[in-house]
């Protein structure tokens, strides 16, 4: 259902090499600080986490929670975000010992027990699952949920986006840069308020035809 428009994105985006991220455990720590902030706010947490060598999730879980607080505060909700980094940080080493130790289990257990996490909902155990773990999981943000509403003229379910999607593309980098391709879209056209006399795709959306 989405490979046409996987193609019609593709010829705009290209390989995108959605995460950006240069190790799994970033991933895992940015799907937790880009919660309700932009990534810019991110990148400065991230920044200066790896300045203070509390960069994986060994070093997060190792350290007290006020120092965590001041490393990420430019992000956002620090207070709930510190716990959320310590909760994943320590389940994870303490269950799995590192996130190589994640990969190649059941995914039905790794979903289960990520979505188990405190302060990980459906987006960011989407994100890990893979980002982090590379496992042929989609990604369902409000971006996708926006976007879809308006090229197809309908509302799609969250579960009805993942089956399709997951059906769809059977290479995991497919799923990582449409994924990718769809919130960059966002950002450039697909916003709130859309920018539809200058999006490329104004000839195949639905919304962006009225």
């Amino acid at each position: 259902m989405f490979g046409d428009l996987y193609n019609l994105l593709y010829v705009y985006y290209g390989n995108l090499e959605w995460w950006p991220s240069e190790t799994d455990d970033e991933t895992v720590i940015g799907t937790i600080l880009t919660q309700n902030t932009s990534w810019k706010n991110v990148e400065k947490a991230l920044k200066k986490m790896k300045e203070n060598h509390v960069y994986t999730l060994d070093e997060i879980a190792t350290t007290d929670q006020e120092r965590l607080k001041e490393l990420i505060k430019s992000s956002g909700f620090y207070n709930q975000k510190s716990r959320y980094l310590l909760t994943v940080s320590k389940e994870i080493t303490e269950k799995y010992g590192n996130l190589p130790g994640m990969k190649n289990k059941d995914m039905k257990e790794i979903e289960g027990f990520i979505m188990g996490l405190d302060g990980v909902g459906n987006e960011t155990m989407e994100s890990i699952m893979l980002y982090a773990l590379d496992y042929p999981v989609f990604v369902v943000d409000a971006y996708t949920l926006r976007f879809f509403k308006r090229f197809y003229g309908k509302e799609f379910s969250r579960k009805e986006i993942r089956n399709y999607a997951e059906e769809e593309f059977s290479e995991i980098d497919q799923l990582k840069n449409f994924h990718g391709m769809i919130v960059n879209l966002g950002k450039d056209f697909c916003k709130k308020t859309p920018v539809c006399k200058s999006c490329f795709l104004r000839n195949d959306c639905l919304y962006g035809k009225h």
